[in-house]
């Protein structure tokens, strides 16, 4: 499994909260835990039937990415400096505890 993210999708994350009108560049974070939240719900409600506004993915995908999407624009907009470091050594931290 390879996760690219670069600054330049953080920044398109935000673009894409900020298209949906309700992040500005002087708002906090906490918007976007509500985001999370509401994305989180539309994954629990989701079924693994495919999605209408893409056809390559099954709703559950769709609304997994959409919570990690908003995740990320949370990421971007506390400061992290590298989301990709970030979630690549979560990810290798979490593997040795389960090994």
């Amino acid at each position: 499994m390879a996760i690219t993210l670069n600054k330049e999708y953080g920044a398109l994350c935000e673009e894409i909260t900020a298209a949906n009108e309700y992040l500005t560049p002087e708002s906090s974070a906490r918007p976007l835990i509500y985001d999370i939240s509401r994305n989180w719900r539309e994954l629990a409600d989701a079924t693994p039937f495919v999605c209408d506004k893409d056809r390559r993915y099954s709703e559950q995908e769709v609304a997994a990415a959409k919570v990690v999407i908003s995740s990320i624009c949370y990421l971007q907009r506390i400061g992290c400096p590298d989301v990709e470091r970030l979630l690549k050594d979560t990810i290798e931290r979490l593997a040795g505890k389960s090994r």
